[in-house]
C-alpha cells in the first residue's frame, strides 16, 4: 500500500542480482507501463512481487531506481558537449550496468524475463459499466484495510517506543492523511508529467530551431540555384541569338553557293559554246588550209600558164605563129580566178 509504504519508509538495499532482475523485468514488460493513471504503480507492484521483495521495496522506490538507472545511462551514452569523463569519473566502460541498460533501451532484452500481469491488483482505468460498483466497493474495502494497517502500525510503534501517552489518530484523521498522501502522489505525478512536457517542449523548440536553420540554409541554396538559373537563361538566350545569327549566315552561304552553282553552270555552258565555236573554227581553218593548198596548186598551174603565155607572146613578137591555148588551160584559169575571189572575200 502506497500510504503505508510512505510511512514505513523501506530501507532495503538492492543487491546486484536484484538490480539485474529489475532491469530485465522492466524491459520485458514494457507493455504494462502504458502511461495511464496508476498503470505504472500496478506494474511496479507486479515486478516487486516477481522479484520476491514485497514488504522490502515499494513501487515508488523501484520506479526511482529505474529512473536513476536511465538517467545515468543517458548521461554516459550522451555526455554533455560530446566530451568524455575526466579524471576518475565513471564512464560507459566502467559503469557496471551500462551494457545491460543499453540492451534494455535498445529493446534486446524483450523476453529475457517472465511476462507479468496486473490483473490481480485491479485496473483503475477500466470503465465497463458492469464493474464500476464492484471497483468502488473494492476501493472502499482497500482504503479501510489501509486505515486499519496504518492504525495498527502506529499502535505498534507507540507500544514499542513506550509512549503510552500517544493518542491514536481517529479514522477521519487517517482518512485525511491518506487523502493528502494520495494528493501529494498525484501532484508529484503531475509535476513529473509537467517536467516531461517541458522537456518535450524544449526538445520541440530545439528541433524547430534546427528546422528553421535548415530552412534558412535551403532558402539560401534556393536563391543560389535561382541565380544560377537566371544566369543559365541569359546564356541560353545568348546561345539562341548566336544560333539565329549562324542560321542567317548559313542561309547567306547557301544563297552564295546557289549563285556560284548558277555561275558554274553558266560557265560550263559558255565553255561548251566556246568548244563548239573552237570546233567550228578548226573546221573552217581546215577548209582554209585545203583551199590554200588548192590555191597553191592553182597558182602553180597559173604560173605555168603564165609562162606559156609569155612564151607565146615572145614568139608573136618574133613573128612566130600564135599558138592558141587549149580549153583545159582556160578552164583552169577561170577556176583559179574564182577561188582567188572567194579567198579575198573570206579574208
Amino acid at each position: 500500500m502506497d500510504a503505508k509504504e510512505s510511512i514505513m519508509g523501506f530501507s532495503y538495499k538492492m543487491t546486484d542480482e536484484d538490480t539485474a532482475n529489475l532491469i530485465k523485468l522492466r524491459a520485458s514488460n514494457e507493455a504494462l507501463f502504458t502511461g495511464k493513471r496508476n498503470a505504472s504503480k500496478l506494474a511496479w507492484r507486479a515486478v516487486i512481487k516477481e522479484m520476491g521483495l514485497q514488504g522490502k521495496l515499494s513501487s515508488g522506490q523501484a520506479s526511482k531506481k529505474w529512473e536513476n538507472l536511465k538517467k545515468k545511462y543517458k548521461e554516459l551514452k550522451y555526455p554533455p558537449g560530446g566530451l568524455g569523463a575526466a579524471g576518475g569519473d565513471v564512464t560507459a566502460a566502467s559503469w557496471h550496468w551500462f551494457y545491460l541498460m543499453n540492451e534494455a533501451m535498445e529493446g534486446r532484452l524483450a523476453g529475457s524475463a517472465p511476462a507479468l500481469t496486473t490483473s490481480s491488483y485491479g485496473d483503475e482505468e477500466a470503465d465497463s459499466p458492469g464493474t464500476v460498483a464492484a471497483r468502488a466497493q473494492s476501493r472502499k474495502r482497500r482504503r479501510e484495510s489501509e486505515k486499519n494497517e496504518i492504525l495498527e502500525f502506529l499502535n505498534n510503534e507507540a507500544e514499542r517506543e513506550g509512549s503510552m501517552g500517544v493518542e491514536v489518530k481517529e479514522s477521519d484523521e487517517i482518512e485525511m492523511y491518506i487523502a493528502r498522501e494520495e494528493a501529494e502522489g498525484e501532484r508529484a505525478a503531475l509535476e513529473k508529467e509537467r517536467g516531461d512536457l517541458e522537456k518535450e517542449r524544449a526538445d520541440l523548440e530545439k528541433e524547430r530551431a534546427e528546422l528553421e536553420k535548415e530552412r534558412v540554409g535551403l532558402e539560401k541554396e534556393r536563391l543560389g540555384l535561382e541565380r544560377q538559373r537566371v544566369g543559365l537563361e541569359r546564356e541560353l538566350a545568348a546561345t539562341d541569338r548566336d544560333r539565329a545569327a549562324l542560321e542567317r549566315e548559313k542561309a547567306g552561304v547557301e544563297r552564295d553557293r546557289a549563285a556560284v552553282e548558277r555561275d558554274r553552270a553558266q560557265l560550263e555552258k559558255d565553255r561548251a559554246g566556246m568548244e563548239r565555236d573552237r570546233a567550228t573554227l578548226d573546221r573552217d581553218w581546215a577548209l582554209l588550209e585545203k583551199e590554200r593548198a588548192a590555191l597553191d596548186r592553182e597558182r602553180a598551174i597559173l604560173m605555168r600558164d603564165k609562162e606559156a603565155i609569155k612564151n607565146c607572146t615572145l614568139e608573136v613578137k618574133n613573128n612566130t605563129p600564135v599558138v592558141e591555148l587549149d580549153a583545159e588551160a582556160l578552164e583552169r584559169r577561170e577556176r583559179f580566178l574564182s577561188l582567188f575571189e572567194k579567198l579575198i572575200e573570206k579574208l
